[in-house]
């Protein structure tokens, strides 16, 4: 390497990074994901643009040779981290109470997509196939690639909506971790192959039992070193997020050694890692948000910006091959998933819903994509499609989420039902001064002022909001908190509001403690009930001005007054507020 080379690559990625970082807030400012300006920035420094106005600069800034190969030791270090991010997504708990009501989401919703791509891939003609011998590899990928979901944009978007802390979202987040482990464990199964290794039974049952090896001791024995290490990085005083951020990174570097020596690619090593991580109930919302804040916006936009640099999506965008893949992906999806949720008890409104969340690709797509590419498997014009695929049916999911989900009469059809935050409280119960200091404490405090109201569903309805909220965590941000859960015996929505001067944790993800909690006791299976109350509760206390006049309510009425006023005022909005942080709407 020379100094020039040294020079062109820091430009590059510096140019890369700004632009990249810059287009992707803008997607964001137009209601987009920001991998949409991510990738434009690939298009327009890449050949589909620059590479057309100014073919020198475009080679000035993007050589072959040394920077070349630099940048891709950067993407690939990229790459692994954000298989990293999206394992900390997965939450082993979640699958384990969970599980069995989203396996025929799952199931189905990767079964019918793999068949439906195997078929895709035997119907494409033979030029577009870089070896029309690999046929069946070929076939295969597709049928992976169009069974995968994208959880971090499938989070974002429930997050979006108000839907991730919502019985459906769960239903939504787990059917998707599934989705992803079968998913990732098979396309690096397929890895091999694809590079032009011979497929040696002997060599593939060693590979797999290797695999099997690192991904059991990972999730059994690592997961509780990484618990005690974590428990003692929690020990010290004023313990920053940065610490724990180092500990992953080389870990995850470790794991992505390990499974590269094993004939495995290196993104599953960086996955099971962040799984095993993730599931430590120790690792704190905020420290989450801040590992998943220092990828996205530092190496995920160079990432996929890289990813559309040397690819010409113009000449390469073949209108009739992404119009297939992308209604084989969604068509396929849609079936499988919205058949599976129906089976779990459903109706066929919140089944689509399921089934539009989950048809989400996203980042995860294209990240297939492009190994593939890299590995020899897929040329341009199958790439070109399955990004436009990736970019589409992530566009597209949450729009239609809130279409089903949200009817546009819902406003003011709660606010008649008496299922707006003013009514419910003024029908439950009210706590001035919760003397509770921990989360489950203050849930029993909630729990017995609705005895009056509920009576001996006390007990149960407690059991179940506690193990709902180990399963997930309650607070939203900015001082606000709803656990709730679904209670047999309850035929309608039940509130108790409680206040802390103090606060109380309850996992945030801005880190603050909770000063307002609301309690909220549901019908079983009463989904599209529970998103509705949700957000009626999570409006009430949106703004500033609403959340510091209800932490001076001294009683009933005064609280009931508070909400009332406010719920007044936004009673024209749109509906689905939010659910994280109730400012960054």
């Amino acid at each position: 390497m020379s100094e020039h080379d040294g020079v062109v690559f820091l430009l590059s990625i510096a140019v890369l990074l700004g632009v990249a970082r810059l287009l992707g807030e803008l997607a964001r400012n137009l209601g987009l994901p920001a991998v949409v300006g991510e990738l434009s920035t690939g298009l327009l420094l890449g050949k589909t643009v620059l590479g057309r106005v100014s073919p020198a600069a475009n080679e000035f800034l993007f050589p072959g040779g040394a920077p070349k190969t630099m940048l891709s030791a950067y993407t690939t270090i990229a790459v692994v981290l954000l298989l990293v991010v999206a394992g900390l997504e997965v939450e082993l708990s979640i699958i384990k109470r969970r599980g069995r009501t989203a396996m025929s989401v799952s199931i189905l919703g990767i079964v019918i997509p793999l068949m439906g791509g195997v078929l895709l891939g035997y119907l494409v003609p033979d030029s577009f196939i870089l070896n029309p011998n690999q046929r069946l590899l070929f076939a295969l990928f597709l049928g992976v690639a169009l069974s995968i979901s994208a959880m971090p944009v499938i989070a974002k978007t429930l997050l979006d909506l108000g839907l991730f802390k919502t019985d459906i979202g769960l239903l939504v987040m787990t059917a998707a971790m599934f989705d992803d482990l079968i998913g990732w464990i098979a396309f690096s199964m397929l890895l091999g192959p694809m590079k032009g290794r011979t497929v040696d039974f002997s060599h593939l049952v060693r590979t797999l039992g290797l695999a099997l090896v690192f991904v059991l001791g990972v999730l059994v024995i690592g997961r509780r070193l990484a618990d005690r290490a974590l428990a003692h990085l929690e020990q010290q005083v004023d313990v920053a997020p940065g610490r724990i951020l180092s500990l992953l990174i080389v870990v995850a570097i470790l794991g992505a050694t390990a499974t590269q020596a094993i004939g495995i690619h290196a993104v599953l090593g960086g996955f099971i890692v962040g799984v095993a991580i993730g599931d430590s109930p120790r690792l704190r919302e905020r420290t989450r948000q801040t590992i998943q804040q220092f990828v996205t916006n530092v190496f995920a936009p160079v990432f996929f910006a890289s990813t559309a640099l040397r690819v010409d999506f113009v000449s390469n965008f073949v209108p009739w091959l992404c119009l297939a893949v992308f209604a084989v992906a969604s068509g396929a999806k849609l079936l499988g998933c919205s058949l599976g949720a129906r089976w779990t008890g459903l109706s066929w409104r919140e089944a689509f819903a399921v089934g539009f969340g989950l048809n989400a690709r996203g980042a995860m797509e294209i990240i297939l994509a492009l190994l593939a590419r890299e590995a020899g498997l897929i040329d341009d014009r199958v790439f070109v499609a399955l990004v436009t695929m990736a970019i589409g049916t992530s566009l597209v999911a949450g729009p239609i989420m809130k279409h089903l989900l949200y009817p546009t009469t819902m406003p003011s059809g709660a606010r008649t039902n008496g299922e707006d935050a003013a009514m419910l409280v003024r029908s439950g119960a009210f706590v001035s001064k919760l003397t509770a200091s921990t989360s489950a404490r203050a849930i029993e405090e909630l729990g017995h002022a609705l005895r009056p109201t509920i009576g001996d569903l006390v007990e149960t309805a407690l059991i179940a909001v506690l193990e709902r909220e180990l399963v997930a965590p309650t607070g939203l941000g900015d001082e606000v908190a709803i656990p709730h859960a679904a209670v047999e015996g309850l035929n309608r929505p039940v509130v108790a509001l409680g206040l802390s001067q103090d606060g109380i944790d309850f996992d945030a993800p801005d880190g603050r403690p909770a000063r307002i909690v609301f309690l909220l006791l549901l019908p079983p299976k009463a989904y599209e009930r529970e998103v509705r109350v949700l957000a009626g509760l999570a409006k009430s206390v949106f703004d500033e001005t609403a959340r510091t006049a209800l932490l001076k309510a001294k009683s009933l009425e005064e609280a009931v007054h508070c909400l009332d006023e406010h719920g007044k005022r936004i009673a024209s909005s749109a509906p689905g507020p939010r659910m994280t942080s109730l400012t960054d709407g």
